[in-house]
């Protein structure tokens, strides 16, 4: 292996690392509460590194944003719309999905509703970025309900964008609480209790 080869695996794995502990402190101290050293002590590498790879704290914020709507949602949104089938299958897919990449993804996924809980609302920089990630999840999802009111299965006079919203609630509320009671719940019962809840107030009776 060449210098230049080793070198760039060592900075994708430092790169990497450093990301990783991110994730990890944002989700236990939040964001002002996570220093640089905090990361670089945690990551086992020099401020130098650090700075190597993110001019600021602020620049690793809008990376680990970026992996958030690239892992998540991008893929979120191609795997529904790779389902065949009408609104029931893709819901499936949504509920399925969601629930996957929370389980394997947790800390990623607790850092993403704790740090727009912290930082929406403060006149932070990164806010902007935020509203625009969630927006397009909301698109997402208002789509999916509009497809749903037209096959029927949806209750006509459903507020799609109400209903987008509140579909965002449930999800991060359900991350939070899977997060602190996991140790003590049946996940696959979780989720199918917040199916039913959620569902049976908005689908059509007679189906």
């Amino acid at each position: 292996m060449q210098q230049s080869e080793a070198s760039n695996i060592q900075g994708e794995n430092t790169l990497s690392r450093i990301i990783k502990e991110a994730i990890r402190l944002f989700s236990a101290k939040g964001y002002h509460g996570t220093s640089i050293d905090d990361i670089t002590q945690a990551a086992g590498i020099t401020k130098g590194a650090f700075y190597w790879h993110f001019k600021s704290k602020e620049v690793l914020l809008r990376k680990f944003l970026e992996e958030w709507e690239t892992r998540f949602l991008d893929g979120l949104i191609r795997a529904t719309e790779g389902v065949k089938g009408g609104f029931l299958v893709k819901l499936q897919k949504v509920n399925r999905y969601t629930a996957a990449f929370g389980f394997y993804n947790r800390e990623l996924c607790v850092s993403f509703t704790t740090l727009s809980a912290e930082l929406i609302g403060g006149g932070h920089a990164i806010e902007k970025y935020f509203r625009s990630v969630y927006g397009k999840y909301q698109n997402f999802l208002i789509k999916i309900i509009n497809e749903g009111k037209r096959e029927n299965v949806f209750k006509k006079e459903l507020d799609s964008i109400h209903a987008s919203l509140i579909f965002m609630a449930f999800h991060d509320g359900l991350l939070l609480q899977w997060s602190m009671n996991r140790d003590n719940i049946d996940g696959e019962a979780f989720l199918s209790t917040y199916r039913a809840i959620l569902t049976d107030g908005i689908l059509v009776r007679d189906r």
